[in-house]
């Protein structure tokens, strides 16, 4: 028995120096082939040999790094506009439906956002050139008569279906009042009117 097992030691080492000696053979050929393609001085032929069979995984990883370090670098461009930042959002979102969702998520409250701000801005700060009686209506949601002194700024908002004006007028102790004015009213006493 111990015969035997001293005769599969010695097959064993012997199998393992020469699984050694192929390995190393094959280690230094894939070597002297890397060597010979980094000395190309034509870049397709590197590339080339990237699918040469006597390389070994980690030559041919080597290669791929000098053939990507002679390739040139890709330049990040960054957009200047939010309309080219939104055609490269869309473009995007086409090839790939998470960008869609993103863009569609993000797209939502901007739209909001930028809804309610044109909604509250003034047009046009006017005059009128003589006192007036409105009904404001006040941060609070109560209305209440009041005299627009003659020569007042206040803001236009805009007009509503039946083109009434709407006036926003600013003040320190109660904020922001709001009265709609008739548009035939309010052609006839505004006096000035400034963007």
């Amino acid at each position: 028995m111990n015969q035997r097992l001293q005769t599969l030691r010695k097959r064993f080492i012997d199998a393992k120096a020469d699984a050694d000696a192929t390995d190393r053979e094959l280690r230094q050929a894939s070597a002297a082939k890397l060597a010979e393609l980094r000395a190309l001085p034509d870049p397709a032929a590197r590339l080339a040999g990237l699918k040469d069979p006597a390389l070994l995984p980690y030559d041919r990883e080597m290669l791929e790094r000098t053939v990507a370090d002679l390739l040139p670098r890709r330049r990040i461009r960054l957009p200047r506009t939010i309309g080219e930042t939104m055609r490269s959002a869309v473009r995007h979102a086409r090839y790939h439906w998470r960008g869609l969702v993103v863009l569609t998520l993000i797209s939502i409250p901007i739209v909001v956002i930028g809804g309610l701000a044109v909604h509250n801005t003034g047009h046009a700060k006017v005059h009128f050139g003589r006192d007036l009686d409105l009904t404001w209506r006040f941060p609070d949601g109560h209305s209440e008569l009041r005299r627009l002194e003659a020569h007042t700024a206040v803001v236009v908002m805009g007009r509503n279906a039946e083109g009434d004006v709407r006036l926003r007028f600013w003040s320190a102790a109660e904020g922001h009042l709001e009265a709609t004015m008739p548009a035939q009213a309010y052609e006839r006493f505004v006096t000035s009117t400034s963007e």
